[in-house]
């Protein structure tokens, strides 16, 4: 298999046009952010959260968190035919007030015939959409499935249509312990693909796309070899004041893709199916509103009865409201409500945790 990938990267690279080089231009982008949320039971993260901690029976404990690290910096480069795109946030592990970097963003591309070639760390390929919250997480862990990782994308985008296929770091769990990951242990990438078509003659503005992945991993040390999939459905309408998002998921072993409810990757899979959905309307030139909610539920079969404290049903609904108080500033503020069931809870604690968060907002873009 490795011959042939080699041969495809030669066969990407022998497709560029070479032309002279020609100077560097960067735009600078970014933004200074502050948040702060109080959740009435402990969330996932503090700063963020994509799903409820466990607690004692009627033993919630309130909490208040305030952190920069959403602050973020970028830069788009153009030189010649090649775009690319770097960026980052603070989101590296590190003390509250010692943030540390985080990359996001770090990728080029280069145009190759009808396609564009992209190569670096993006955002995977398969469910493409986002809904607009405060949280920092996009719903992830209940119901939005993809992340970012370093991949190579070929695709076409059209007014009618989009396609594309990307190999991806196959990024998972090491099940057997050997310090090896399975996903490098299986000696190939994850592939991902997406097919999307506008239809303008049945609705402007509407999208539809259909996606999916596949990954194989491997352990060495037992001789097994087990997977990751996903099939999505995707779903976006656009007005000049309405937004329209959803997607639907069906998969297995989706720890690494934000899905599962970040549970461990199971040998025999681990089943999950999910979907999320919101609405945004620009109420003025400087407010928006946006609503909606997720849903992330585990297979029960793949449980098993003797797993005690796993993320068993996962799910938000949220109302943000962002306002422009400046042209460089706005502010947000977010309620939320998230429920998290717990397959064989330990004795005496909630089997749903229930969390209600508000959180604010103030960011000031660059």
């Amino acid at each position: 298999m490795t011959p042939r990938l080699v041969s495809l990267a030669l066969f990407l690279l022998s497709l560029v046009p070479v032309s002279a080089a020609q100077d560097t231009e960067l735009e600078w982008y970014g933004y200074l952010r502050l948040d702060m949320a109080h959740d009435t039971a402990q969330s996932s993260h503090g700063n963020y959260t994509v799903f409820v901690q466990p607690h004692p029976a009627g033993e919630a404990t309130s909490t208040m968190s305030v952190t920069a690290r959403q602050s973020r910096l970028g830069a788009h480069a153009t030189r010649g035919t090649m775009t690319g795109r770097l960026e980052v946030d603070f989101y590296g592990v590190s003390p509250e007030n010692k943030n540390t970097v985080m990359l996001r963003y770090a990728y080029m591309s280069v145009p190759v015939g009808a396609f564009t070639l992209r190569a670096g760390q993006t955002m995977d390929m398969i469910s493409p959409l986002n809904p607009l919250t405060v949280n920092y997480p996009v719903i992830w862990g209940a119901g939005n499935i993809g992340y970012r990782r370093p991949q190579i994308q070929l695709f076409r985008r059209t007014e009618a249509y989009f396609a594309g296929l990307a190999l991806t770091r196959n990024i998972t769990g090491d099940l057997d312990g050997d310090t090896i990951v399975d996903g490098d242990a299986s000696g190939v990438p994850a592939i991902q693909g997406r097919v999307a078509l506008r239809p303008e003659w049945t609705l402007p503005g509407l999208e539809l796309g259909v996606s999916g992945h596949y990954g194989k991993c491997n352990c060495p040390a037992k001789d097994i070899d087990y997977n990751n999939w996903s099939v999505s459905g995707d779903l976006a309408w656009k007005s000049s004041r309405v937004k329209v998002l959803a997607e639907v998921y069906r998969g297995s072993n989706l720890g690494a893709y934000a899905g599962t409810i970040y549970n461990s990757d199971r040998v025999n899979g681990l089943h999950s199916m999910g979907g999320w959905a919101n609405l945004q309307v620009a109420l003025d030139e400087l407010t928006r509103v946006s609503i909606g909610g997720g849903r992330d539920d585990v297979d029960e079969a793949d449980l098993g009865a003797e797993q005690q404290g796993v993320r068993e049903r996962n799910q938000v609904a949220f109302a943000a409201v962002l306002r422009q108080i400046t042209p460089e500033v706005t502010v947000g503020f977010e309620l939320s409500h998230w429920a998290t069931r717990y397959s064989n809870p330990a004795l005496g604690s909630e089997a749903e945790p229930t969390d209600l968060r508000l959180q604010w907002s103030i960011q000031g873009n660059f």
